[in-house]
């Protein structure tokens, strides 16, 4: 799977996973996932919806690590090449 493609599942699932969903086409790599407003409860679900849509196990940890999309989107390219 490519980096365009991640990045555009990956906000998708986003957008349906916060109270704020990000404007789609306002998401870039560069974009900060402080800002689409991650509280410590959203991020439970949005960590199992992530694992759901890509078939990959995440720890909270590991996307708490994690400032900007480009960060995400490369770690789950390494994961889904595995």
């Amino acid at each position: 799977m490519h980096r365009p493609e991640i990045l555009q599942r990956l906000t998708r699932v986003i957008a349906d996973s916060t109270t704020a969903p990000p404007d789609a086409a306002g998401v870039t790599e560069a974009t900060s996932l402080e800002s689409f407003g991650v509280d410590s409860l959203i991020l439970i679900d949005l960590i199992f919806d992530i694992e759901q849509e890509f078939g990959v196990k995440l720890a909270a940890e590991e996307l708490t690590a994690m400032r900007v999309m480009g960060e995400l989107v490369s770690h789950l390219e390494t994961r889904l090449a595995g």
